[in-house]
């Protein structure tokens, strides 16, 4: 009994070491990105104004609240590796050799896949949206002007779920492998996961159609790849 406290509070002690790791990390990683942001920020105004977008600011302090924002977020991207090492750190002596491979194989798949669907966002959802947006205002005769902090609420409003969404194929081939779907499954519940997907890209998406349906058309395109991919990476014996 006292080998089994002692096993807990070494646990507890490496959890509580990891977590400051990770925090320091972030730290760390939000002080980088304030230098690193600035030419970030200013290229994404200079794109927003060349594309005809009129840049305003209600308060003094929007645009350094915006800057700060866009800090907080590389810092986020920059600490991620190190924060998800910890994690993996943590965990991998708890699991078996099969669980071990599988998440070898799918780190470096899960981070393409969301840099897929950021990128898919951000070169082409986010202009169709955008031009969208902006002919609707332009044909009611109003003149398009957006804070810096609501041009980047609406960037990051598109392109994080989408670099969620993205990870289906993923999610879809690790629960194959171990089993719990089959693509023979997927195929017969076709119907009903469309009309998820539906769902999930009403969520998604910002409050209209067009941006709806530009969700929804990858999101299918995913789940059908996502059907070939769990027919090669089920179990054998099925």
């Amino acid at each position: 009994m006292q080998d089994k406290e002692l096993t807990l509070v070494e646990h507890l002690t490496e959890l509580r070491e990891r977590i400051i790791k990770s925090l320091i990390a972030v730290a760390i990683g939000f002080f980088a990105a304030v230098f690193l942001s600035q030419p970030v920020f200013q290229h994404i105004m200079e794109q927003a104004k060349a594309e005809g977008v009129q840049l305003i600011q209600y308060t003094f302090a929007d645009t350094f609240i915006t800057q700060i924002k866009l800090a907080l977020i590389l810092g986020l991207v920059l600490a991620f590796p190190v924060v998800l090492y910890q994690v993996i750190a943590f965990i991998l002596p708890a699991l078996k050799p099969e669980e071990k491979r599988l998440l070898f194989i799918g780190l470096p798949f899960a981070t393409g896949l969301f840099l897929a669907g950021w990128a898919f966002g951000y070169f082409i959802v986010v202009p169709i949206t955008k031009e969208f947006f902006k002919s609707m205002a332009q044909a009611s005769l109003v003149e398009v002007a957006v804070t810096p902090s609501n041009y980047l609420s609406f960037i990051l409003s598109i392109c994080n779920p989408l670099g969620i969404a993205f990870e289906l194929p993923l999610v879809v081939l690790i629960l194959a492998r171990i089993g719990l779907v089959t693509h023979q499954f997927l195929g017969r519940v076709r119907k009903y996961a469309f009309l998820a997907l539906m769902i999930l890209a009403a969520v998604l998406s910002p409050p209209d159609v067009i941006s709806m349906m530009i969700f929804l058309v990858p999101l299918y395109g995913l789940y059908e790849f996502s059907i070939i991919l769990a027919r090669f990476a089920q179990p054998k014996n099925e």
